[in-house]
């Protein structure tokens, strides 16, 4: 496109020169000629060749939206094609004009080019404001879809929420939806195949380290002797194994841990250093925050984490510790009773799965995959995969590639997708590739897409 531009730039810099220095390099002649014939029909060839490269840029778009029907495709592209057509309509009177020169050697001058100039003008600037117009539009659609499907999804999580939560608990999850379920749900789901105590004991600190970015989290577990011993950890106290480095033992009622065993209460401290029952461990920090964790009504142990930075803790922390207690209460009440989680038709993360496939179509997404849809829905892979399998009754390919398929049939079908090729269509519906589209299209339907288009 700059090509054009520089060229003339770089000639007319020559020339300038040239004539300057009084024509040493090219004659007045050619200079005249240059100047009559060359610059301005190259810059008509220039201009029709864009005009005819826009408009193969319109068509190589239409039949790329093959997830729109063609009307609406149609209807998308109208106000530019017609802006195109316009520019093409320019471009045939100025061609027309340069001709008529030719014809009539008694019409010279510029004036005849002055309209056209001003329509030109006139032309980018309408180009201009309509497509900003346009793009301005797109953008505020899209980002009111977003949203709609934002507040969606924040409700199937704060529904998922109400089968675990009081709802005196619930009513600061209402307050801040954005910052907090998808946190618990994650907590909620990653608990859900732990089987032992230690499974689920690590898997919070661990999650609690990564989802929230604290620098220390510690799980006190209170034993046979009334001590307060360490079971799980994350940052410094934990090798990576799953093993306390340097573990420490609390007496009950000693330090704020031991304190808030003691009482049952929570313990936020800003600054350690003017608090004497402050035991320190792999290092001091500053300010702590020590949440008790409840089991059949009695004090389990303590959730603790410490941060190097004075008033670290702030009240949405606190909130968020204590529900997290709570979810370690309601595992590890299953745990003790020999009950697990069972995953129903009414569970509110396939539903929210449900949603996300046939509202936002993420299924035409070819890439796809169990991790990226476990991390858009805030669960673990692991229970995605179960509720997958147990609800759809087939595995999470299979459960992806229906929604693809009855996409597929419906565009094989409808006759405003005639010009499109079955491959294009199986491309359109998610699938990456013809030979995995016609698989999963026959194994689905029993025959392929080409007879399934033919059949009436």
């Amino acid at each position: 496109m700059f090509i054009p531009f520089i060229t003339f730039f770089a000639l007319y810099t020559l020339l300038k020169v040239n004539v300057v220095l009084e024509y040493p390099w090219i004659t007045r002649k050619v200079v005249t000629i240059i100047h009559t014939e060359i610059d301005e029909n190259s810059a008509l060839v220039f201009s029709i060749i864009i005009s005819i490269w826009n408009y193969l840029i319109i068509r190589r778009y239409e039949n790329a939206m093959g997830s729109y029907s063609f009307l609406q495709v149609k209807e998308s592209t109208k106000w530019i094609k017609g802006l195109v057509f316009t520019f093409i309509v320019f471009n045939v009177l100025w061609l027309l004009t340069v001709i008529l020169f030719f014809i009539r050697p008694d019409i010279s001058g510029h004036f005849p080019y002055y309209p056209y100039w001003i329509l030109y003008i006139i032309f980018y600037f309408t180009f201009l404001y309509h497509g900003n117009k346009h793009i301005h539009k797109i953008n505020e659609e899209q980002s009111l879809e977003n949203q709609q499907v934002q507040n969606a999804i924040e409700k199937f999580r704060i529904a998922g929420l109400h089968q675990i939560f009081a709802e005196e608990e619930l009513k600061y999850i209402y307050q801040n939806p954005t910052e907090v379920t998808g946190i618990l749900s994650y907590f909620a789901t990653s608990l859900f195949d732990k089987n032992n105590m230690d499974d689920v004991l690590w898997d919070i600190c661990e999650n609690c380290i990564g989802q929230l970015q604290l620098e220390d989290c510690v799980i006190y577990y209170i034993n046979a002797n009334q001590m307060l011993i360490q079971k799980a950890a994350f940052g410094n106290k934990n090798d990576g194994e799953r093993k306390i480095l340097s573990p420490i033992q609390i007496p009950i009622g000693k330090g704020i841990v031991g304190n808030v065993a003691l009482t049952g209460k929570y313990e936020c401290i800003n600054d350690v250093s003017k608090d004497g029952r402050y035991i320190m461990d792999d290092q001091t920090r500053r300010s702590e925050l020590a949440v008790p964790i409840y089991l059949n009504q009695k004090i389990f142990g303590v959730l603790d984490s410490e941060h190097s930075q004075k008033d670290f803790f702030k009240e949405k922390d606190i909130q968020l510790f204590q529900l997290i207690a709570k979810l370690l209460e309601k595992k590890l009440t299953q745990l003790n009773t020999k009950n697990t989680s069972h995953i129903t038709n009414d569970n509110v993360y396939f539903k929210e799965l449900t949603f996300l496939m046939k509202e936002a179509k993420i299924y035409r997404d070819s890439n796809l995959s169990l991790e990226r849809i476990s991390k858009k829905l805030n669960i673990s892979s692991n229970y995605l995969s179960q509720l997958v399998n147990k609800l759809s009754g087939g595995n999470f390919s299979d459960y992806v590639n229906s929604f693809r398929i009855e996409d597929a049939k419906h565009k094989l079908k409808d006759p405003k997708f005639t010009q499109y090729t079955i491959i294009s269509i199986g491309l359109e519906s998610g699938f990456n590739s013809k030979s995995t589209f016609y698989t999963a299209f026959k194994k689905h339907t029993g025959v392929s897409p080409k007879q399934y288009r033919q059949t009436p």
